[in-house]
């Protein structure tokens, strides 16, 4: 049977794929972060190398997930081409951001042109994720991944609203377009990252490699979204920032995903009943590594001699209840035994015995 016969050839390709892949965005990472943080050629010969490397970035992320959008068929496809399409509006916004700084030489306003590309990527990323064929999967399966993206969107939105978030929001003029800008790209990320880790948690073990791609390119994009938003608001940031690395290992890890996904055979809904599948580690230690991280953000701020307010109390709270409500529903399905397969019944006839 030919497909049989190139199932051996196919995974050592696979892998070959995404190990070379791989070792390219750790070879670009190495040499952009080194080029901004020894400032070679000086501060116009990193602003350009900033801005032309992010957009070619953003560009090998738009082509690696059209490349695979139509390899594919399904909603793996329309998924694919959802997230080319968000990376397109990212695309934009980059080589927009670059003609004001290398061609213009003008510092980028706040609000720009550029911010229509960036908010206008979170929604097709959106729609994106809702477009995986593990998106639609249902039950017990449905609801603890639901709650692992509560868990995580919570502790991100604390973390974020204790030191981003939260002082931007008692500080900024909100009736401002600037002020709803600076406000909406850390809310956008912490929704992309509860609907990834929600496909994530609904997928087999071994077709989740293209998806933790696409969720550590997220994280890093957060990071970075959240990081840019806090230094333009104190005045210090410029391009050619350490924290630009951000944006190009989020493109990177994205363009990685789709590069090294899985072309020979469309990965669709996972079947197998919750009882069957064992939970990996990282899955029971995850959420109790937040609640850490969490007192430890707590922690900080009181050493740091800033006031706990309400809404950190609050965030505190869900995110223990979150938490709790996830380690119960997996003891639930833990004791729950698989349901009866039915005892097949054999029909006899008029004449038989």
């Amino acid at each position: 049977m030919p497909k049989a016969a190139e199932q051996p050839t196919a995974r050592p390709r696979l892998a070959g794929r995404r190990y070379g892949g791989a070792a390219v965005l750790l070879a670009v990472t190495a040499l952009f972060g080194t080029w901004l943080g020894w400032h070679i050629g000086g501060t116009t010969s990193v602003r350009d190398f900033d801005d032309t490397v992010t957009a070619l970035a953003a560009l090998a992320a738009t082509l690696a997930c059209l490349q695979a959008g139509l390899a594919q068929r399904g909603r793996l496809r329309r998924f694919w081409l959802l997230f080319s399409a968000a990376l397109a509006a990212w695309t934009l916004a980059e080589v927009i951001w670059a003609i004001y700084d290398v061609v213009l030489r003008t510092p980028v306003p706040v609000p720009s042109w550029a911010d229509l590309g960036y908010l206008g990527a979170i929604p097709l990323a959106v729609c994106a994720v809702l477009s995986h064929p593990a998106a639609r999967q249902g039950g017990q399966r449905q609801a603890r991944a639901a709650v692992d993206g509560v868990v995580l969107a919570t502790a991100l939105l604390f973390l974020s609203w204790s030191f981003v978030l939260g002082p931007l929001w008692r500080h900024t003029d909100l009736s401002s377009l600037g002020g709803v800008v600076a406000i909406a790209y850390p809310f956008g990320d912490v929704v992309m990252l509860f609907l990834v880790v929600i496909v994530i948690r609904c997928m087999e073990r071994g077709e989740r490699f293209e998806l933790w791609c696409v969720l550590g390119g997220l994280v890093a994009m957060a990071a970075a979204d959240s990081t840019y938003t806090y230094l333009v608001e104190n005045g210090t940031y410029s391009t050619g920032n350490l924290v630009d690395i951000g944006w190009v290992v989020a493109y990177l890890g994205i363009a990685l995903g789709a590069f090294g996904s899985n072309r020979e055979e469309v990965v669709e809904e996972a079947h197998a009943p919750a009882h069957a599948r064992g939970a990996p580690l990282s899955s029971l230690v995850l959420p109790f590594l937040l609640v850490l991280v969490a007192l430890v953000a707590l922690a900080l701020k009181v050493e740091l001699g800033r006031k706990l307010l309400l809404s950190d109390w609050v965030m505190a709270l869900a995110l223990t209840v979150s938490v709790l409500a996830r380690q119960a529903l997996a003891l639930f399905e833990g004791t729950v035994p698989p349901p009866a397969q039915p005892v097949p019944q054999v029909r006899r006839g008029l004449t038989g015995p």
